[in-house]
């Protein structure tokens, strides 16, 4: 009796055990359950629910402007080029400082000569029959450019009407070789003067100092003018047997007074100073310039 006693004791303890092992199964294990509240995680913890992953934080570009031409990125400078520092910046010259390559007096072959008429002073050099250049009304003009076509520049005379502080002038002169084959200035050996004042008397002023003995010349050697008959023939893309010849025809030159190369007038400016009737200072320039 005791013995089947015993026997339903262990039989009772041992369905106990398998119910408390049943209760204490992870919620989980297992497919969920739609709605089933078991499976539904209710922490509280703030820090248990805090996120372990560091935000990410992109740099988002704004929102392309709808309103932008579409071909405004074409029109954007090139952010790679640098712009040019301010001291690289161009400022034209003062209208007074230079003569405006569009002016000039109106001329012709058969009338009195060079005249330039300005609104403050008018330039006459009689015996020079020249060609316009641009617009040859010079009322508002600074200056006036004019080729020559016939006539001798140096000592002509120049008259001015006006009244007139002081007269300037400059010149530009230029080695020229001069062969059987023709006549080859050589730019290389161009000179241009300084201004240096010119004297006369009532208004009345004599052009001298532009003849070939009293011109200052490019100061060269055998050397430069070798190299500067060499850039001529390039520049002008001669043949190599012509410049052959061209070299052949200055092997025992040594300066530039020496045949076949010679001094020439290229160009002659004149600045006219002077103040107009309410006795406001004025400046003008007159430029001659010799074909070649």
């Amino acid at each position: 009796m005791v013995i089947r006693l015993k026997h339903i004791f262990l039989v009772v303890a041992g369905a106990f055990c398998l119910a408390s092992c049943d209760d204490n199964k992870p919620v989980g294990a297992g497919a969920i359950v739609l709605g089933d509240s078991s499976t539904i995680i209710t922490e509280s913890d703030p820090q248990q629910l805090k996120d372990l992953v560091t935000d990410l934080q992109p740099v988002i570009p704004p929102a392309e402007n709808k309103d932008e031409d579409p071909n405004a990125a074409d029109n954007k400078p090139d952010s790679s080029h640098k712009p040019l520092p301010a001291q690289a910046t161009i400022t034209p010259a003062p209208a007074s400082a230079k003569p405006q390559p569009e002016p000039a007096a109106k001329l012709t072959s058969n009338g009195p000569g060079l005249k330039a008429e300005f609104k403050d002073v008018t330039i006459i050099i009689p015996g020079l029959a020249v060609k316009q250049a641009g617009n040859p009304n010079l009322e508002k003009a600074n200056g006036a450019v004019y080729t020559l076509n016939n006539g001798n520049i140096n000592g002509a005379t120049m008259r001015i009407i006006g009244t007139v502080t002081k007269v300037s002038q400059r010149y530009q002169s230029v080695v020229v070789l001069k062969t059987d084959n023709g006549t080859f200035p050589l730019d290389a050996l161009s000179l241009t003067t300084k201004w240096e004042n010119v004297s006369g008397t009532n208004n009345t002023y004599r052009v001298v100092g532009l003849d070939s003995k009293s011109m200052k010349a490019y100061d060269a050697d055998a050397r430069d003018i070798k190299s500067a008959v060499q850039r001529m023939t390039q520049r002008r893309r001669i043949s190599r047997k012509r410049a052959q010849e061209l070299y052949n025809s200055i092997n025992n030159v040594r300066s530039t007074n020496q045949k076949p190369l010679s001094v020439e007038l290229r160009s002659v400016m004149w600045k006219i100073d002077g103040k107009d009737a309410s006795g406001r200072l004025f400046s003008k320039q007159i430029r001659i310039d010799i074909p070649m």
